[in-house]
């Protein structure tokens, strides 16, 4: 560990060519959420038969709590340590500073109205709950200027390490406690003994050691840029956790847990994908605003990609959400299959959003993105409010509307100004939007001749549906291309893989 001075630049990585990163970074990226979402996935899979609806419904009205309070301790000062082109070490130590004291402060505040909380959902066992989940605030405000400066480093590989240690970790332990002692608390357990590897991996990687606290020239500004970051989270968090309160609010802890297993299972392992890509992309964007073309070419061809791989996945397991909730779940939780197949049209347009995220963020114009966000999420409270009145499949399917509703002006937003023009809408967003649409309504037109048994229909539902959106996405110039750029990304991963075999032979 060693302390820098003030005054010095923190080093940023210089390249040829940037696009090579991003592909590199997107293959581990992809490596580790492999391991990460596939933990997520047992996580569902498994703790489902340990634990009951019950125990997730109290860990989920805690999660809206937890986001909400941490956003206003990162200031999204992480995103300011990536994407500014000039940042030095005294402006790094006042970052630090800042996130861990609003960590502490809010980590205090969160403990004193636990009681309060539990008094709202009626649930006294949340008490305690609350207050051993507050301290992981702190726990990730240690590690989080150092994991940002990996991410500014272009460090992937480290980064995909990390992610896929931590999963693992959380996983193992909230599965060991839970054969032990089958409460709550497992997966509690399981997220704070995560938060701690990461954090001391990041520690270890990243030799760097804050000073004092001091308030360095130019922190304003970081703020500033932090400021509109925050503002978007702010909003997507009522757009991403109202949901919750209001399901937990007005039909209960059961009802909750079906709702939130349905989403854990479908939206939060996309999620899981988009946020590590945007640790890829956004540096890696930042560093080409000066050259739009080299950065609208390596935008595409990781949109493109990501399209390719997630979106048939989505359309088959959303089409057969009646037959695939049961099998990955248990019969016991065949309620969350009807929520499951309305989320999942809401899954069909996450894809498509959330580069989104890279091109405001790299561009510098976040206070955009948070008004957007502002109106996003008006938005998608109003579809909450009518749907929770009806029911838990209701508030699912407004909100899968809303959503796909969303897509088209945030797009006309996004491309308003920046390297990506809107001539892009046409030649390479809506063919994507149109295979994945055509897709999902082959796979529901042939459900019915595909075999009885549930794992021989989910595996040639969802060969099926790769093969469907490869067809259409062959119809058009872009989708050509990224096709080719993923044959090409199959050959190359191949190859080395059989360089590595033949090496450790040797």
């Amino acid at each position: 560990m060693t302390r820098r001075k003030p005054h010095e630049t923190v080093e940023t990585v210089a390249q040829e060519s940037y696009g090579g990163i991003a592909i590199r970074g997107s293959l581990y990226t992809a490596s580790s959420q492999v391991v990460t979402v596939g933990c997520q996935i047992g996580s569902v899979i498994i703790l489902s038969r340990l634990l009951t609806a019950a125990d997730f419904g109290l860990i989920a009205m805690i999660g809206p709590i937890i986001a909400f309070l941490s956003m206003f301790k990162e200031m999204g000062l992480l995103q300011a340590v990536i994407q500014k082109r000039t940042l030095t070490y005294g402006q790094l130590n006042s970052l630090f500073w800042i996130n861990l004291g609003l960590s502490v402060a809010l980590t205090i505040f969160l403990i004193l109205m636990a009681p309060a909380i539990a008094r709202f959902y009626d649930e006294p066992d949340l008490t305690w709950l609350i207050r051993v989940m507050a301290l992981n605030m702190i726990l990730t405000a240690l590690g989080a200027q150092h994991f940002a400066l990996l991410n500014r480093g272009m460090v992937f590989g480290r980064i995909a390490i990390n992610a896929g240690v931590v999963a693992v970790c959380t996983l193992s332990v909230s599965i060991g406690w839970a054969l032990v002692s089958p409460t709550p608390w497992a997966l509690v357990a399981g997220t704070v003994a995560g938060s701690v590897v990461g954090t001391v991996m990041a520690w270890a990687w990243v030799p760097w050691v804050p000073s004092r606290p001091a308030l360095a020239p130019g922190t304003r500004d970081l703020l500033g840029f932090g400021a509109g970051v925050t503002g978007f989270k702010l909003a997507n968090f009522f757009s991403r956790n109202l949901d919750s309160i209001l399901i937990g609010r007005v039909w209960g802890g059961a009802a909750l847990g079906f709702y939130d297993r349905a989403y854990k299972l479908l939206l939060f392992p996309l999620s899981r994908v988009a946020q590590p890509l945007s640790q890829v992309m956004v540096p890696v964007l930042s560093r080409m605003q000066d050259e739009p073309e080299r950065y609208a070419r390596a935008f595409f061809r990781v949109f493109g990609l990501m399209q390719l791989a997630i979106l048939p996945g989505v359309a088959a397991m959303t089409a057969m959400a009646d037959t695939a909730v049961p099998f990955l779940l248990g019969a016991q939780w065949a309620q969350s299959a009807p929520i499951f197949a309305a989320l999942g049209i809401a899954g069909l347009s996450q894809p498509l959003a959330n580069p989104t995220g890279w091109l405001f963020v790299s561009q510098g114009r976040t206070t955009e993105m948070a008004w957007w966000g502002f109106v996003s999420a008006l938005i998608s409270c109003a579809a909450f409010v009518w749907g929770v009145q009806f029911g838990v499949w209701e508030l699912a399917m407004a909100y899968a509307v809303v959503t796909l509703l969303k897509l088209l002006p945030l797009w006309l937003l996004v491309t308003r100004t920046g390297p990506i023009g809107r001539d892009s809408l046409r030649s390479r967003i809506l063919p994507i939007f149109c295979a994945g649409v055509v897709t999902y309504a082959a796979i529901l037109a042939l459900g019915e001749t595909l075999p009885d048994a549930a794992l021989l229909k989910l595996l040639s539902g969802t060969a099926v549906c790769y093969a469907v959106f490869v067809c259409v996405l062959s119809l058009t110039a872009f989708g050509r291309s990224v096709l080719a750029d993923g044959a090409q990304l199959v050959g190359k991963t191949f190859r080395e893989m059989r360089r590595r075999s033949s090496r450790s032979a040797a």
